[in-house]
């Protein structure tokens, strides 16, 4: 068992050394303008669903904020604590498992959010927060939780928080303006971006799978922790917000927002942090992650349209009314969705 371990670890770390001595490869090159020419119209689409009244509501009642962001850095953080020992994975598997489960949101759980009919407005409203405070919360849960496995400190990359920051908010502060002055043209921008996000998903998972290859030799226990660990984190945001009497759309998004996280921050922290040695076992986590988290959006987006298909047809109505609407009708506090 100990030779199979080694002889593992010695082919990961081979090919992680052999895929990092070609910074420059075409294919790296088309994965970085392909996903960041992506994020751009996806979140061009992300904010032409808003409007700043929606958005002011939100930061004027920030309940979803606050459960978001208790979800996201109180409890993922221990859920992932919990399941790398329980799981009894190695040193280095369980920091890139921990670490990863620290990064807050992305543009991803904003598409999704549009996807399940969610709250778009407070899904950017609590992407957007969620990344400002882990500044102050990512190193703090690595400094309380990280202890177990390494004593090495986690060097945060604010440089490359603040540009990932700046590619969200920039394109979706521009769908704003064209929402509030062009509605039209706001609507076309919704489809392009919600047509780029369905096809980032399969270019995501593909350029991922040709640049690493190396993360399928990852042993079953990183395999469990990459396919259930999402669902778990899901299944609590949605439950969290369901108990503080949150209209269905709002536990929808709070789930997407919680369960999914910024995967390029991540590798970008374990860069810094840590030698390229050692980057093999640590970035295993993360990797599959980036390809299994968008596996069980599209599982957890197809099984609730499925359940709106099923619902239109059993309806009596000649229309069916979404989930989001009934929501807004029966919480008068509720902002109503636009898109």
């Amino acid at each position: 068992m100990t030779n199979d371990s080694s002889r593992e670890s010695w082919n990961i770390s081979d090919m992680v050394n052999k895929t990092s001595t070609e910074e420059t490869s075409p294919l790296k090159v088309t994965t970085t303008v392909v996903m960041t020419g992506s994020l751009i119209i996806i979140m061009l689409g992300v904010g032409a669903c808003i409007q700043l009244k929606e958005l002011w509501a939100h930061l004027r009642r920030p309940y979803g904020i606050l459960i978001g962001a208790a979800s996201q850095f109180i409890v993922l953080p221990l859920t992932a604590f919990g399941l790398g020992h329980a799981l009894q994975l190695p040193p280095k598997q369980a920091i890139g498992m921990l670490i990863m489960s620290c990064c807050p949101g992305g543009s991803t759980s904003n598409m999704f959010t549009l996807w399940v009919d969610g709250d778009v407005p407070l899904s950017l409203t609590m992407t957007t927060v969620n990344t400002v405070l882990s500044a102050g919360f990512l190193p703090l849960n690595l400094l309380i939780y990280s202890r177990s496995w390494t004593n090495k400190k986690a060097v945060i990359p604010f440089g490359n928080l603040a540009q990932a920051f700046a590619m969200m908010l920039v394109p979706a502060v521009v769908g704003i303006a064209v929402r509030h002055w062009k509605p039209k043209v706001a609507m076309y921008i919704i489809k392009i971006g919600s047509a780029a996000g369905a096809v980032s998903v399969v270019a995501a998972m593909t350029l991922t799978s040709l640049l690493y290859p190396f993360m399928y030799y990852s042993s079953w226990r990183i395999y469990f922790a990459v396919v259930f660990l999402p669902f778990i984190s899901f299944g609590f945001g949605y439950a969290t917000a369901f108990i503080f009497r949150m209209p269905h759309f709002r536990c929808r998004t709070v789930a997407m927002e919680t369960g999914i996280q910024n995967f390029p921050f991540c590798m970008t922290l374990l860069s810094l942090t840590f030698s390229q040695s050692e980057m093999g076992e640590l970035s295993l986590y993360p990797l599959l992650f980036g390809v299994f988290i968008l596996v069980d959006s599209v599982i957890a987006t197809a099984m609730y349209r499925t359940g709106v298909l099923m619902y239109s047809k059993m309806s009596k109505q000649g229309e069916f009314t979404p989930v989001s609407i009934d929501s807004n009708e029966h919480h008068p506090g509720a902002t109503k969705q636009t898109c």
